[in-house]
């Protein structure tokens, strides 16, 4: 077994630095992947990663070279190592040191022989993580590159703290309340980082019959003082009807679900769980929910400052009397609010492509020279007189520059205040539309504005990276020329309907991008002061991490923790959904297989012992078999095969035969030579009316026919005799 690494003695003070950074769980950033880049090419390595050491995994900030890996188990982790000292911590050869010669990085992929890794150092001390380089092949680094990957190590930690700086400038104008409910986020954050997942068993009418300590922690209690209360008396009273036509769905159908809904604790507050729900029966053949749950309160407080944070803005755009446009390089308008409009006298259409001076007819020179210092970068802030309804009004001005990531002034943001009779809320007023523009840059969705004549008015940095084009060249063209006439045809029918006068919300599934590959977009019509609809506005947030959150839990919940393979429930789910019909030809076979002589096994060695040698047999099963296929381990000694698709009975017969030959062979666990064997009970789906639930039946009594016949060998349904 690997030796894990100790824990530094600064081990919660540590702990605390790295989540006052923010970063975990984040998406990729060009500045740490740059790090991790220029580290792999100075210590000529294939691979290169930012890592951070949580309280329980090694979790990936940038990464080269590691195709699909997130995170890794701490208790695994070379750098785990690394952070216990300030020096480069380097391994020449993984296979020989004693410290990860079993672990499974080194003997399994990705095959890890060299490591190098520099660690992450904060100004009080604290070691959050590495910057490290890995080869599948033993190596030793030159002084001068040990010298480069230190100094690369202090760049990405100076960046985290940048990063972080940068965050508690956004958040500065928070008020006493809202940082008091940070801390609490930052607390209860910490705790949900500490538990796995709650697991619960319940009967149809609710009452509880397991609990994991887990699920009982969350309550603050023992699993004792849960057992034989209903699951209902957890649920806030609000949520028991929805809470209640889901069970009772998965109970009724046997198709697993998955929900959200809030719970009580015992000090009163509420929190919420994200729930997979699937039915089960137990040894009694009596039926049983088993629910697998995640806290998700963050998320869920996250999303709705969200929905505030869209709201606020959308307030100001459409209701503050603050003029509010967008100016690109060319001077022209691409974006004017409805104050401006009103200024104007004209219709947003007839406005948005147009110069100032086209519209006013007159001459704007100093104008003019203050929006060219401002395309150089030059902030201006001044007061300018105009006339309207033959009065003389003073107007307030800010020309804000729009600089990119590479420094460079794309073009400008115009906000006017009429200032001629001035009062307290006109002021409140123009402080609020000063930061618009950065308001509408930093929330984290993709935002666009789009006409009645389905052209972009307006988009976001995110929209643009999201699309990959600048603003100025999505700006004024159509939607199908931007995102591409088969997305536009996806969205048709939402963009119908929001044009129609309608708000809409839908997600969307973008496969091909990997990271963010679930989007969930909602639609909202802009309107005239008339009614009419003149466009709307799109924002999208990324929900990839929500998706793949529900579908590691279903995995969770159907797979056996000791082998890997599948448990019973995710068994009965494949051979559910894989049963033959009467109409494709083809027949499943089921194998029912129950081990012999195990029970001496864990007597005379132990649970370890017997544990490593069903690893090793339900490896040897999976060997058998095709990919299409399914294994699983049924409980204790007891596992289940399904050959899906099968045409030829023969077939059946020769994995039966082969699986007996599997278990006779010897089994090497710690040194020690021990045999077994294994009585397998074979059933073919024949269309019989009881379907696939027969098919299991047969395959059972074929079973106890093999072990009833003398064991170590195997009996196919029917009047064949035992082989």
């Amino acid at each position: 077994m690997p030796i894990a690494a100790p824990l530094p003695a600064d081990e919660e003070q540590r702990l605390q630095r790295l989540r006052e950074l923010a970063v975990l769980d984040t998406p990729g950033e060009p500045v740490f992947d740059e790090i991790a880049r220029a580290a792999s090419m100075i210590c000529a390595t294939p691979i290169a990663l930012v890592s951070l050491i949580d309280a329980q995994r090694q979790w990936f900030k940038a990464n080269v070279g590691l195709a699909d890996v997130g995170e890794t188990p701490r208790d695994l982790a070379f750098c785990a190592h690394a952070i216990l000292g300030d020096q480069v911590f380097e391994v020449a050869d993984a296979a020989r040191d004693p410290r990860f010669a079993d672990n499974p990085l080194v003997t399994a992929a990705p095959g890890i022989r060299f490591y190098a890794g520099a660690p992450l150092t904060l100004p009080g001390g604290e070691r959050v993580g590495t910057l490290c380089v890995i080869d599948r092949s033993t190596r030793t680094l030159a002084p001068e590159q040990r010298a480069q990957l230190a100094t690369l190590a202090r760049i990405a930690t100076q960046a985290l703290l940048m990063r972080r700086e940068l965050l508690e400038r956004a958040l500065a104008v928070r008020s006493e309340y809202e940082d008091r409910i940070a801390q609490r986020e930052a607390y209860f954050r910490g705790i949900v980082e500490q538990q796995s997942e709650l697991v619960s068993l319940s009967r149809p009418e609710g009452e509880l019959v397991y609990v994991n300590p887990a699920y009982a922690r969350h309550f603050g209690l023992e699993p004792r003082q849960i057992l034989g209360r209903s699951l209902f008396e957890f649920v806030q009273p609000a949520d028991w009807p929805a809470v209640r036509r889901q069970t009772d769905d998965v109970l009724a159908t046997g198709i697993s679900r998955s929900g959200e809904n809030r719970v009580r604790l015992g000090d009163g507050s509420e929190r919420w769980i994200a729930w997979t729900n699937h039915r089960q029966v137990d040894t009694e053949g009596r039926t049983l929910l088993h629910s697998v749950g995640r806290d998700i309160t963050d998320r869920k407080r996250l999303e709705q400052r969200l929905v505030e944070r869209e709201r606020f803005v959308r307030l100001i755009s459409d209701s503050v009397p603050v003029r509010i446009a967008y100016i690109d390089r060319d001077l022209r308008y691409r974006f004017v609010n409805r104050a401006l409009c009103l200024a104007y006298g004209l219709e947003r259409a007839a406005i948005i492509g147009r110069r100032r001076s086209e519209l006013t007819g007159r001459g704007v020179g100093d104008i003019v020279a203050r929006a060219e210092a401002a395309l150089r970068g030059e902030e201006q802030h001044f007061e300018m007189e105009e006339a309207a309804d033959g009065r003389a009004r003073r107007i307030e001005a800010r020309l804000i520059p729009d600089v990119d990531e590479e420094g460079q002034v794309r073009g400008l943001f115009g906000i006017g205040i009429d200032v001629t009779e001035r009062s307290s809320n006109e002021r409140a007023m123009r402080a609020l539309s000063a930061t618009l523009g950065a308001v509408l840059e930093a929330i984290p969705a993709i935002v666009s504005v789009v006409g009645a004549d389905g052209r972009y008015r307006w988009v976001n940095h995110a929209f643009e990276r999201w699309v990959g084009g600048e603003r100025d060249a999505i700006v004024g063209r159509a939607m199908a020329e931007v995102i591409g006439p088969v997305e536009h045809e996806r969205s048709r029918p939402w963009t119908e309907r929001v044009l129609a006068g309608e708000t809409v919300s839908f997600d969307k599934a973008y496969p091909e991008r990997g990271a963010s590959s679930h989007l969930a977009i909602s639609f909202v019509p802009l309107r005239l002061p008339d009614g009419s609809v003149d466009g709307f506005v799109s924002v999208a947030q990324d929900i990839t991490h929500h998706k793949r959150e529900e579908v590691r839990l279903l995995q969770l919940a159907q797979r056996d923790s000791l082998t890997g393979l599948l448990n019973r429930s995710g068994f009965e789910d494949f051979v559910q959904r894989c049963a033959p019909t009467a109409d494709d030809g083809s027949t499943m076979a089921l194998l029912y297989i129950d081990l012999d002589r195990f029970k001496p096994v864990n007597d005379n060695h132990g649970h370890v012992v017997g544990d490593e040698l069903l690893r090793q047999f339900a490896r040897r099963m999976q060997g058998l078999v095709r990919p299409t296929d399914a294994v699983a381990r049924l409980g204790g000694d007891e596992f289940a095969i399904a050959l899906a698709g099968v045409r030829d009975p023969v077939a059946a017969d020769r994995v039966a035969e082969m699986v007996v030959d599997a278990a006779a062979g010897p089994f090497e666990v710690d040194g020690r030579r021990l045999g077994i064997g294994a009585s397998v009970g074979v059933a073919l789906g024949e269309h019989a009316d009881g379907g696939w639930r027969d098919l299991i039946a047969r395959a059972d009594t074929a079973l106890y026919r093999a072990k009833a016949a003398g064991r170590g060998r195997w009996v196919v349904d029917g009047p064949q005799n035992p082989n």
